[in-house]
């Protein structure tokens, strides 16, 4: 089967996305409360175990950690109203929202720490569902499981003789690797930066922000022209 090559914008997008989620979730790790917030099954797991030892207080935190994130997820949906990803949706104002949420939570984590690190939940919750499809490929930036899932299949369909269509392999590497050196980058840094680093994610996300909006007004443009 001929390569299929991915369009740059996504290539470099689904980067770039996956970078930050890696970078923030590390950012979360590395806290007091060495929280992950850039997927929440381990923090369902949390909950189901302080449930039965009845930690109200742990309770409520992780229980608000899970409700943060699908808040994130709601304003996606309400802004962009569907997962497939396409040029002309406005990516650049959930963009914005993750920027805009992780500034909040390097500027509460000092005094509110617990609290404060709700707001990266949010982000991450906005980032995640931005995009859910393209052209059939399954798309999540902020966790791994779906993405070595599919890298996998695909090694044991290939192993098989079968057909493997080699533009979705490409996307879930470039994923793959971009939330690995987000989390080496975070690793490296925060031992010197502390909370700062969380304003490298914050400057990234609102970069991409403007950047797709450049991206987006140039390609309308250039069909109005056409």
């Amino acid at each position: 089967m001929p390569f299929q090559r991915l369009p740059n914008w996504i290539q470099l997008g689904a980067f770039l996305l996956a970078l930050n989620a890696g970078m923030v979730n590390v950012l979360g790790l590395f806290t007091l409360l060495h929280q992950s917030v850039s997927h929440m099954t381990g923090n369902v797991s949390l909950l189901a175990m302080n449930i039965l030892d009845w930690q109200p207080d742990h309770l409520i935190y992780l229980s608000l950690v899970v409700i943060c994130f699908v808040i994130g997820s709601f304003y996606s949906g309400l802004i962009l109203g569907n997962g497939n990803l396409a040029l002309g949706r406005h990516y650049g104002f959930p963009l914005s929202l993750v920027a805009f949420f992780l500034f909040l939570a390097w500027l509460l984590i000092p005094y509110f720490p617990r609290y404060g690190l709700l707001w990266a939940c949010v982000a991450m919750g906005v980032q995640n569902a931005m995009v859910s499809h393209y052209k059939g490929a399954i798309i999540r930036t902020t966790h791994l499981s779906g993405v070595l899932t599919d890298i996998g299949l695909a090694l044991g369909y290939k192993a098989r003789g079968l057909t493997v269509e080699k533009r979705r392999i490409v996307l879930h590497f470039l994923i793959f690797i971009g939330f690995l050196v987000g989390g080496l980058i975070a690793s490296v840094l925060y031992p010197y930066l502390k909370l700062q680093t969380f304003l490298i994610p914050t400057a990234l996300s609102l970069v991409m922000s403007m950047a797709y909006w450049i991206y987006y007004f140039r390609s309308s443009s250039n069909l109005n022209l056409d």
